[in-house]
């Protein structure tokens, strides 16, 4: 059991925490839930030992503990499984277990009794089927997580904080995770669950703790909280408000159209339009076709066969720049390795793309005109509500949601046509999620033709004006507004009719 009494927490003056009172019992799965920004990991960091708390008290099974150092949480029984797999694939599954505690006997390492470590581990989480002897990166990303759960266990924690555990898994990869944590709680751990999937916390959770500013909006059961009313404690308004009012904006004028276009291998010949001031979402499994067909249109994927039309005339789109060229703008579903430089800060972000199409709004003859760059700066930030300390905030330093509203903003300012959305909203709060929905649809208003992908069927319902669903490649139905989710679902899976 642990319990947090008045624990509070400031940065340079500025409280971060504010007196928050929590408790979760030996066999409860607690869920953490809040926007970013909100203090769920300056909390988790004063669990783990990386920040010490102001003032407060922590209990451990009843007893007062203080948590100076990530080591002295080790000790008092807390382990954390962290959202970024830490394994190393040339490794073997042995080897990665006990990583950091390799057995000795005197210089040598103790190979029978590392095994026997990480046999117990894996046994403990019912997964004595994964090899000890095969390397971590043969396995699949699902056993690799179970792996990294059971590195954590072999120090026989009481606590284990799970942060954003399922942000890169496909849907059966989750149900194999969701069965660990019940096989944990069946062995009586406490688990804390930080999430930003809230239908995952109404199902696996027992209690929940809501943050919204550094303080408790909502502690006790889940028992009888919804979706909506978790948005409505994080956010401070009520889920009516989540989703911008519709209105058709859909022209008769086709901006993208694509005619039996294939890579040969992942996409099957496919047909697609979208007209001017229409939202088109892309809906289907992962593994289903979406994202490659998005890399294809915008040149990051080699064509095999099939035509490009845009504004009626082919395009002969070989690469990203011509992609970019011909007007189409790409929004990564990974900010981290295709959309931006964290290293660098926001007004440098933001002007890359505009820098590299050279456009005279914000280039000279030979320099760079500065004055330019800070304005389109200032007004994006505005826009996007991006919450920062000015204009030079390395982005590193920003929540992964107002890295998002960048990684969007950097596109909004080449005055593009075409806009393609990868997972806008994967990893990111509510709040932001809210103005990137209010964004998506302010383009197709001023008249941009918009494809969104997404595998979070209320979102494609609430933004969209078509719903185009892939399987194994293909499209296999296009659907106006008003699809249920339960249809969307039965047609994703080759149920529907």
């Amino acid at each position: 059991m642990i319990e947090f009494k008045n624990i509070c927490k400031s940065f340079s003056g500025i409280p971060a925490l504010s007196n928050i009172n929590f408790y979760a019992k030996s066999g409860e799965i607690l869920a953490l839930l809040g926007q970013n920004g909100a203090g769920k990991s300056t909390l988790m960091k004063i669990l783990s030992g990386a920040y010490p708390k102001d003032s407060g008290e922590i209990y451990i099974n009843n007893k007062k503990v203080e948590i100076s150092s990530p080591i002295k949480a080790e000790k008092e029984g807390i382990g954390i499984v962290y959202q970024e797999l830490s394994g190393i694939p040339h490794l073997s599954v042995s080897d990665n277990i006990v990583l950091g505690k390799d057995p000795h006997k005197g210089i040598f390492l103790d190979r029978r009794t590392q095994d026997n470590v990480a046999k117990k581990a894996l046994k403990n989480l019912e997964a004595e089927n994964i090899p000890l002897s095969k390397k971590l990166g043969q396995l699949s990303i699902s056993e690799q997580q179970i792996c990294e759960i059971a590195k954590c266990t072999a120090n026989n924690p009481q606590i284990v904080v799970f942060d954003e555990p399922t942000t890169s898994l496909t849907k059966n990869e989750r149900e194999d995770l969701f069965k660990i944590m019940d096989i944990m709680r069946k062995r009586n751990l406490t688990i804390i669950f930080v999430t930003h999937y809230l239908e995952e916390a109404v199902r696996m959770c027992d209690k929940c703790l809501i943050l919204r500013d550094g303080q408790v909006t909502y502690f006790g059961t889940m028992k009888g909280l919804d979706e909506k009313k978790i948005i409505d404690h994080m956010i401070g308004q009520h889920m009516e408000n989540f989703f911008p009012e519709y209105k058709s904006y859909t022209t008769d004028k086709i901006a993208l159209e694509v005619s039996n276009l294939t890579d040969g291998d992942k996409i099957k010949p496919t047909n697609l339009k979208v007209r001017y001031g229409e939202v088109l979402g892309l809906s289907g499994l992962i593994g289903s076709g979406r994202t490659e067909l998005a890399h294809i249109i915008f040149g990051a994927r080699k064509r095999a066969a099939g035509k490009i039309f845009i504004n009626g005339i082919e395009k002969d789109i070989k690469n990203e720049n011509d992609g970019i060229r011909s007007g189409i703008a790409y929004i990564n579903e990974d900010r981290r390795i295709g959309g931006l430089n964290l290293s660098m800060p926001i007004d440098f972000n933001l002007a890359l793309t505009s820098l590299c199409l050279a456009r005279k709004s914000i280039t000279g003859k030979i320099f760079v005109k500065d004055k330019k760059i800070e304005i389109m700066t200032q007004e994006i930030i505005e826009k996007l509500s991006i919450k920062c300390s000015s204009t030079k905030q390395k982005l590193v330093h920003l929540s992964g949601g107002n890295q998002q509203k960048v990684s969007i903003g950097k596109w909004l300012v080449t005055n593009m046509n075409i806009f393609i959305f990868d997972e806008p909203t994967k990893g990111i709060d509510v709040s932001a999620k809210a103005k990137i929905y209010e964004v998506i649809r302010d383009l197709a208003k001023v008249g941009c033709a918009v494809i969104v992908i997404s595998s979070y069927n209320p979102e494609l319902i609430g933004v969209c004006d078509r719903i185009s669903v892939m399987s194994k490649g293909r499209i296999t139905g296009t659907f106006d507004r008003g699809i249920t989710e339960e249809q969307l679902m039965l047609e994703q899976t080759g149920i529907g009719g």
